[in-house]
């Protein structure tokens, strides 16, 4: 009878040794989970301002033309001439007389922003100065002689330092603009060609040829 009491304790007791070390084993192991990673906001392919859809920032069709330079009555387009052609980006063709009674002509086309975001004009600029042709025997003295005289304004918007002057060399392009196109509106492109005929001394006509003129927009001020 006294083995089997003893036997018992002993049974017991291990048991509890056993869980107590279970306890141990359990509070012993640990673990950290992390989460990391990036996000890359993607610029899209889709350039609003070129949008086929809407029509995006483009010149309105339709919208050009060429009067004297201070009297918008004087329609100086007639057979010949042209206040040239809109297409979406371009505006190219102008073609107009200028003569001692009109000797600055003034071109306007209008341009609009059927996008969502506003258009910030970043720069005007030229890819050369102005050029000048003539025929005849005194073919370059008449050419020089006219195109010393001649400038070309460039006005884009109503903000007035938003302009460019160019005359016979290639001219800084202008970087400072500050105008802006909200969406769903407007604004005018203004090309000012004019000479002084008292300064200029020729015998033939003078053909002056103005430099691919650009004028270049962002949606980030």
């Amino acid at each position: 009878m006294e083995k089997n009491n003893n036997g018992k304790v002993v049974a017991i007791v291990a048991l509890v040794v056993a869980v107590v070390a279970l306890s141990v084993g359990f509070a012993a192991f640990a673990d950290q989970l992390l989460i990391n990673g990036t996000a890359v906001a993607k610029v899209s392919n889709n350039n609003p301002f070129d949008n086929a859809t809407t029509g995006g920032l483009r010149y309105k069709a339709n919208t050009q033309k060429c009067t004297k330079t201070g009297d918008t009555t004087v329609n100086v387009i007639s057979t010949g001439y042209s206040a040239g052609t809109l297409n979406d980006d371009s505006w190219t063709g102008i073609n107009v007389p200028l003569t001692e009674d009109i000797p600055s002509v003034t071109c306007t086309a209008t341009i609009e922003n059927l996008s969502s975001y506003k258009a910030w004009l970043k720069s005007i600029g030229a890819d050369s100065g102005v050029g000048c042709t003539s025929t005849g025997s005194n073919a370059s003295a008449n050419a020089t002689s006219v195109c010393s005289t001649v400038n070309v304004t460039v006005q884009i918007g109503s903000v007035a330092g938003d302009t460019l002057s160019i005359g016979t060399t290639q001219p800084n392009a202008n970087s400072s603009t500050t105008g802006a196109i909200e969406p769903n509106q407007e604004a005018t492109a203004t090309v000012t060609i004019s000479y002084t005929p008292a300064n200029a001394v020729y015998d033939e006509d003078v053909t002056i040829t103005l430099p691919t003129i650009t004028h270049d927009y962002s949606s980030v001020q």
